[in-house]
């Protein structure tokens, strides 16, 4: 019995000792500072301007992530994975200055200088300078409400291990892609913007375990009325189901406005290989 007692001290000893490694390894991970610096932003405030940042908060999932600016609970507590919960936006955004803002969303990185891992800046990196703007005035706009959610994100000992291995991809980008200026022709700025984390151009990809189809073949095969369709209520051709793109268009992409959705697909078809 002695032998068993001493056996199991051991594994125990062993898993503790491991579960600390992967604790101390991946919080250093999540505390590492990030020298991305900080560049100027123009904030526009009037009506105008502020309509058109809570339209681009609805395209890029700024709403439907955060709970339509409330914060929101996207996972139950699970001690293995942690809790993923966005926070309210008005709360958070409180502390942080405009150029501090506009870094956050296009480049993942915190007030402190740390990297985000739930929250993408891949695809936001793409953003013009005056549509960053645009959002940030809608975010000053909001104010933080006694039924704002409270819940906070955090890593339980799997979740910081995909964060070791990987698997939980950190959202920093040192480089900034994105103009002064949305594009007057904006089909090759909006794919960018609101297709390139899912999609590539012409290849297939995986993501999320999931294979994705390429942008250009797909929208080339569908007609100017069906391409319409598909991204304002997340139909495809023939009435098929296109699984989660369906949800994607219903959370976001719908408040795309036809001639947007127009000026995409005559881009994605002028990408097609000759």
């Amino acid at each position: 019995m002695r032998i068993w007692a001493r056996l199991g001290l051991g594994v125990a000893a062993l898993v503790a000792a491991g579960v600390g490694g992967v604790y101390g390894a991946s919080e250093w991970v999540l505390r590492r500072s990030h020298a991305v610096p900080l560049g100027p932003i123009a904030v526009p405030h009037d009506a105008a301007s502020l309509a058109e940042g809570s339209r681009l908060a609805t395209l890029t999932g700024c709403k439907s992530c955060h709970g339509d600016g409330k914060g929101a609970v996207w996972t139950p507590v699970d001690w293995r994975e942690g809790q993923v919960a966005p926070p309210p936006i008005a709360r958070s955004a409180a502390r942080y200055t405009d150029a501090e803002l506009a870094r956050l969303i296009r480049q993942g990185v915190t007030k402190e200088g740390r990297t985000l891992f739930v929250m993408p800046a891949w695809s936001m990196t793409y953003l013009a300078d005056d549509d960053v703007g645009r959002i940030i005035g809608w975010v000053r706009s909001l104010k933080p409400a006694p039924d704002d959610v409270q819940a906070t994100t955090w890593f339980g000992p799997v979740g910081r291990w995909k964060i070791l291995t990987g698997e939980t991809r950190p959202s920093v980008v040192a480089e900034l892609h994105g103009v002064a200026k949305r594009p007057a022709d904006p089909g090759r700025y909006l794919t960018q913007v609101l297709c390139s984390e899912c999609h590539a151009l012409t290849e297939p990809r995986a993501h999320d375990g999931k294979p994705v189809p390429p942008l250009a073949p797909m929208a080339a095969s569908y007609a100017p009325s069906d391409f319409q369709r598909l991204l304002h209520e997340g139909v495809g051709a023939g009435a098929r189901n296109v699984g989660f793109m369906g949800t994607i268009v219903k959370e976001n992409l719908h408040a795309l406005r036809p001639d947007e959705v127009d000026a995409v697909q005559r881009y994605l078809r002028g990408a097609l290989p000759e």
